[in-house]
């Protein structure tokens, strides 16, 4: 799949009927923007489930700061006037262990900690983006899927593999409602992911 970096101020994706822009409006120039973080971490309990969490895999697509949006699900392009803090891998990885941190059943670590785990969750990212499946000027769907698998950290024998799905509708046709809307849909995905590890047959 061709990326087209583009800024969507001026982009125009050429169909059969004419040239049409491809909205959100751009953001103001240099705008950065994270996931939301956990308030605080709640107490774990004396003998939680220890999993590193790997950074995700990406297709080249995905291995940038920049905020992508399809006008049709197969073609891709950057949103013009701003990013993401972080490269979206990193951002999902650092996002994944916060979210663990909410479970007193789980703790999630990176490998750069140092910290020796029987198990390590890896996640694979197929979607991260906008997707305006209603036009271009309809309030876009922002779209997060993860096939997430477990294993052990030694000799790798896979424990367990889940697929996860979201999709959440963008409030306006906006830069900061698209972000908003992929917050809640990762926040989610990974939610879900969570509630997976702590099932008792993750742990054997």
């Amino acid at each position: 799949m061709k990326f087209l970096k583009l800024s969507l101020a001026s982009a125009c994706f050429v169909f059969l009927s004419g040239c049409v822009s491809l909205l959100p409006e751009p953001a103001p120039s240099g705008t950065v923007y994270r996931l939301s973080t956990a308030k605080q971490s709640v107490q774990q309990t004396a003998n939680p489930f220890v999993v590193r969490v790997d950074r995700p895999s990406v297709s080249n697509v995905f291995e940038t700061t920049d905020i992508i949006v399809s006008p049709d699900g197969r073609r891709l392009a950057s949103a013009g006037g701003a990013e993401w803090a972080e490269l979206i891998p990193v951002m999902i990885q650092n996002s994944f262990v916060d979210v663990l941190g909410q479970y007193p059943n789980l703790v999630g670590v990176i490998p750069s900690s140092g910290a020796r785990t029987d198990t390590r969750v890896h996640l694979t990212v197929k979607n991260f983006e906008a997707q305006f499946d209603q036009g271009s000027t309809s309030a876009p769907l922002a779209v997060v899927h993860y096939s997430v698998t477990l294993s052990n950290a030694s000799n790798r024998n896979l424990l367990g593999s889940f697929d996860i799905r979201k999709a959440i509708r963008a409030k306006e046709v906006r830069v900061s409602s698209i972000v908003d809307a992929m917050d809640n849909a990762n926040q989610q995905a990974l939610e879900e992911i969570a509630e997976w590890l702590e099932q008792p047959r993750q742990r054997s």
